[in-house]
């Protein structure tokens, strides 16, 4: 396992702070008067410098040199390599000050360096002293991290196959409930089902979009969901002047959909597709009868995230409905269209004509003759 392959949104320095680690360290560097501060892998700070207050300032500003970051390069090449703490001098112009530092590992990984710093000659002593201490500590902060970050990667695991299966859940409520009002032609519960979508997915708003036939290469806005309600900013901001998505984003929303998020953004879809303003973004074609309708277009504002495989298989299905509601609705219309035709011409034939029920035998329709 290389170091890279420990999950950072765990092993933070507030995840140190929680579990006391900071005190523990702090606490063995005042037993030997000594400064001491625990960096990560490239030398960010996980626990803040600290010790005797004289020339903590200077300490820190070591810490914080860029001057030193070759050093700290060489440092942890060292660490890696033996797995064992080291002791040595510094070039910092203080001829009497001395540093040691110990690796920590976690599940055998280089995780970060705890260094002790001395001064002057008297700490100087004090630090060859704890030297051997320091190591001991060391090996034992590795192993009790080591047994907690197994802990909280359980954890997290059973939290997330709870938080999927809720969310299961409710995308299956919503979907059948989508279902159920279609069938029954409620439009009325339109606003509750945006509600759930959008609360669901967590976005800021559902941009819902169809092909403007009267005005080609343009889309007109059909309706919209907003998290903090609809607004004249909002319709503004939808309201469609021209497609801002290049030809080949074009094609691709047509043929599979957009799907936008921290790890595909780009500075240019940021500035000149988004301005600037969307953090991540799902488009999914509507079709009519198989040919292109429309968009549906889930945009989150407000956080940088990554759109999981189930948020991304509700959208990709909610459009899916919607198209097909589409093509019915369509199709219905078009029956009604060729009832009235021959309903017209029934009623201009001079003969007489009329239409039953094959089953019932109950007239349904008579003509004026």
């Amino acid at each position: 396992m290389s170091d890279k392959e420990l999950k950072d949104d765990i092993l933070t320095a507030e995840y140190l702070r929680e579990n006391r680690f900071d005190s523990i360290v702090t606490a063995f560097a005042a037993s030997c008067e000594l400064y001491t501060v625990v960096l990560d892998f490239n030398g960010h700070i996980l626990i803040d410098p600290s010790g005797p207050a004289p020339y903590l300032g200077e300490f820190y500003e070591i810490v914080r040199n860029p001057k030193y970051k070759k050093l700290y390069s060489s440092v942890v090449e060292c660490l890696t390599f033996t797995r064992q703490s080291m002791f040595s001098e510094i070039d910092d112009g203080n001829p009497q000050s001395r540093f040691a530092a110990a690796p920590i590992f976690v599940d055998g990984t280089f995780y970060a360096a705890w260094i002790l710093y001395a001064e002057n000659k008297v700490q100087s002593q004090k630090l060859y002293k704890a030297f051997e201490n320091l190591d001991t500590m060391a090996t034992s902060l590795s192993d009790i991290l080591t047994k907690l970050y197994h802990g909280s990667i359980a954890r997290n695991a059973d939290k997330n196959l709870e938080d999927q299966m809720r969310f299961e859940h409710e995308y299956k409520e919503i979907i059948s409930t989508i279902l159920e009002i279609s069938s029954n032609h409620d439009i009325s519960r339109t606003q509750e089902i945006y509600n759930r979508v959008g609360n669901l997915l967590d976005v800021d708003y559902i941009v819902y979009y169809e092909v403007d036939d009267d005005r080609p290469g343009f889309m007109k806005l059909v309706d919209y969901w907003a998290k903090n309600g609809k607004s004249e900013e909002a319709e503004k901001a939808f309201m469609w002047d021209n497609d801002h998505y290049d030809i080949d984003i074009q094609n691709q929303i047509k043929r599979s959909g957009l799907i936008v998020d921290k790890n595909s953004m780009t500075n240019r879809m940021r500035v000149e597709v988004f301005e600037g303003k969307a953090k991540a973004v799902m488009v999914f074609p509507l079709y009519l009868s198989g040919a292109y309708h429309g968009r549906l277009i889930f945009i989150e504002n407000t956080r940088e995230r990554v759109w999981t495989k189930g948020e991304i298989n509700f959208a990709k299905e909610l459009s899916t409905i919607i198209s097909r509601r589409l093509s019915l609705g369509n199709k219905i219309k078009s029956d009604e269209k060729v009832s009235r035709v021959v309903m017209d011409i029934l009623e201009h034939l001079p003969i007489y004509a009329f239409v039953r029920n094959e089953l019932s035998g109950k007239v349904l329709y008579v003509n004026k003759s």
